[in-house]
């Protein structure tokens, strides 16, 4: 098998439903770029704090590690994930950006329906009174319990 078939076995196994894998494949891609055997491009002002992983959405099916793989191999500075309603993937992502040398930033977007602006669009085109909203800035998968009742 040469390198470069290796590199894209090992980032199709970074978007495998296995973590263990997710994890070795992410290790061994560090240590071709290490030894010289990859190369990813340099970092740039580049920015996406909006990527969704396959915890939420992704129509590229990609998984925490893989996406902050993918802005490591693009020269992409920063890159932040926002799943659909959960964190499930939140630790997984912030420890691949800190293997990988990229900042990343984690957080939650949902929907909510307000009655009293049923007939109203708010920022979500063609759904009146669908409502999207953001939280940012999470450090872990789960919430303590006194943050919860915020959330």
């Amino acid at each position: 098998m040469s390198v470069n078939q290796h590199i894209n076995q090992l980032e199709h196994q970074l978007n495998s439903f296995d973590p263990d894998l997710r994890r070795h494949s992410l290790n061994s891609l560090i240590q071709l770029v290490e030894s010289g055997d990859a190369s990813v491009k340099p970092p740039r002002e580049i920015a996406n704090m909006h990527c969704h992983s396959f915890f939420s959405y992704n129509g590229y099916d990609m998984s925490p590690s893989g996406l902050a793989w993918m802005a490591k191999r693009e020269g992409i500075k920063l890159l932040g994930i926002v799943d659909f309603d959960v964190l499930d993937g939140v630790e997984e992502f912030l420890d691949a950006c800190e293997l990988l040398n990229v900042r990343g930033t984690a957080g939650l977007e949902t929907r909510v329906f307000l009655e009293e602006f049923k007939n109203d669009e708010l920022n979500s085109p063609g759904e009146p009174g669908i409502s999207y909203h953001m939280g940012v800035g999470f450090c872990r998968n789960s919430l303590q319990t006194s943050g919860q009742a915020i959330i």
